[in-house]
């Protein structure tokens, strides 16, 4: 009897060492996969073009382990008469099973935009159970083969690039909020929101062993309301944009006067609000804002008191300018028709045509800035 329960038990381990193997049989090798890691979308003579860009996950692991190895970056290709088709055509030509769940970013080009090729995309989004919502969201006016094969610096992979992890840069300068796939739909069908889509270009001015070496970078936003592509606004024009957004955490401001840089001012702790109204039937959002500064450069005479005034001054023409440039190209950059829907329900049903009401140059009420100057040599001011 003791013989055959020794028996048993001997039967019983084999089994359990075997049940965990059974699972590893069949499973592809990693080496075996090619991991898209940034998607791009183009639209070229009447065809949809697709572009994915693959890492080398290998060669991240052993860059981090200390090992020295080359970056590379792969960049398929393929096109067809919709998005699904590219992506089968793509299929046909790649060498190994593609997989989609480690996408970190997708890139439109403005054509794709024009053309109407963003419902497409999120037609087979909402459908295929390997694609996420958290990915990033851009557009782009350079080639966009060009964009993803641009390389890093300093042997870095893309995975770090702004393309793939803009929040490391946003975090210590906040210009262009990032944007992910899930609150782009939202805005792309909520009737009275606008789309902020970062764009990105390519940029010069990094040099790697005394040769050039271009970075991808946000360089600007394009808008889209109403599930339509309105166009895009650089850098220089869109700095109102960051005062009215939640995410902004650290921003650096310059006061000028007569085009000359008195003082440099980094802004964090902003609270912004917009408040809607109706005056004489129409409405009118009054804006207010109130932010910390520090100051690391100054070269003017100024007390505390003159420099948060001049700073709310700045802020106070940049929140208008960046309104007005919008406005240019029929543009409700601040999302004011969604507000005034989400706050005022009835008022918009009203007065709004097509899902977004009428906007002017004086459409904007009041406009307060509050800026708290707190550290960065306050003791040397006047």
């Amino acid at each position: 009897m003791k013989n055959v329960m020794r028996w048993v038990r001997c039967l019983l381990a084999a089994a359990l060492l075997i049940v965990p193997l059974t699972g590893c049989w069949g499973a592809r090798e990693i080496e075996h996969m090619i991991y898209v890691n940034t998607i791009g979308v183009d639209y070229v003579e009447n065809q949809v073009v697709v572009y994915i860009q693959m890492v080398n996950f290998s060669g991240i692991a052993k860059k981090e382990s200390g090992q020295t190895q080359q970056q590379k970056t792969s960049v398929g290709k393929a096109g067809g008469a919709s998005f699904d088709e590219a992506i089968f055509n793509l299929y046909a030509s790649s060498p190994q099973r593609i997989s989609w769940s480690n996408v970190k970013s997708i890139v439109f080009s403005e054509a794709a935009l024009k053309h109407g090729i963003v419902d497409q995309v999120l037609e087979v989004w909402d459908r295929y159970y390997e694609f996420r919502y958290t990915v990033w969201t851009m557009a782009t006016r350079d080639p966009l083969e060009e964009v993803l094969n641009t390389k890093s610096i300093n042997e870095l992979s893309v995975v770090y690039s702004q393309l793939n992890s803009p929040m490391r840069i946003y975090e210590q300068s906040s210009v262009i909020a990032p944007l992910y796939l899930y609150k782009f739909i939202w805005k792309w069908k909520e009737k009275g929101e606008t789309v902020l889509l970062p764009y990105v270009e390519i940029m010069p001015g990094w040099t790697e062993d005394g040769k050039p070496s271009p970075n991808v970078s946000m360089t600007g936003v394009c808008f889209l309301n109403n599930q339509k592509f309105r166009g895009c606004l650089v850098s220089e024009d869109i700095l109102g944009l960051r005062w009215l957004e939640k995410k902004t955490r650290r921003t650096p401001l310059a006061v000028k006067q007569e085009k000359k840089v008195q003082a440099m001012l980094v802004m964090n702790k902003i609270k912004p609000s917009i408040r809607p109204k109706l005056r004489q039937g129409k409405p009118v959002f009054d804006i207010s804002v109130s932010m910390q500064a520090m100051i690391p450069q100054l070269n003017a005479r100024l007390n505390k008191r003159e420099l948060e005034m001049e700073a709310a001054r700045e802020v106070r023409q940049q929140v208008m300018r960046t309104y007005l440039k919008a406005l240019e190209m029929d543009v409700d950059a601040y999302g004011l028709s969604g507000i005034l829907r989400r706050n005022m329900p009835d008022a918009w049903h009203r007065l709004s045509a097509k899902g977004e009401i009428d906007l002017d140059s004086d459409s904007i009420g009041k406009i307060d800035i509050k800026v708290n100057l707190i550290s960065g040599g306050i003791s040397k001011l006047k």
